[in-house]
């Protein structure tokens, strides 16, 4: 059997490149049916929890309803009943606003990320760090040991 003779450079770089076409859309169709398929489920879920919420909602509303026809049952007018449960609601607001304004005013933006954002952003541009101050409230994390192991003369 005679060899085969070897295909130009020609040849090969254009079975490249279609090859090479042929894999991105491979790959771009096998994304967009992976998102189509989580979008219909995250828009499943989505409905679902809506419809949850407003579930939640009426039943929270008629346990309330219900609390205040058991006090009037207990002997106090309807209008004695209604107030009472509509205080606990008021004292319940003002606790968990307090709280909510408690963690909003303890929330701190990301002052060790920006600071390792801008050491990173200093050395890609070949400025000196000593541009990016410290801060001295947030207390400098340990950079953890590169899993990549060290290559000799580096």
């Amino acid at each position: 059997m005679p060899p085969q003779p070897q295909p130009s450079l020609k040849a090969l770089v254009a079975k490249t490149v279609a090859d090479a076409q042929r894999l991105a859309k491979a790959q771009a169709a096998l994304l967009q049916t992976e998102i189509s398929a989580t979008g219909n489920r995250i828009g499943k879920g989505g409905a679902l929890g809506i419809v949850t919420g407003i579930m939640a909602f009426f039943a929270t509303m008629f346990l309330l309803l219900t609390l205040a026809f058991v006090l009037v049952a207990l002997g106090l007018p309807i209008w004695a009943g209604m107030l009472i449960v509509a205080v606990l609601l008021i004292i319940v607001g003002a606790i968990t606003g307090f709280l909510a304004k408690r963690e909003f005013e303890e929330a701190k933006p990301p002052a060790i990320a920006m600071e390792e954002f801008e050491k990173t952003k200093a050395a890609l541009s070949g400025k000196p760090e000593s541009i990016v101050p410290s801060s001295p409230s947030v207390p400098s994390a340990p950079v953890p040991p590169s899993p990549l192991p060290e290559t000799p003369g580096a």
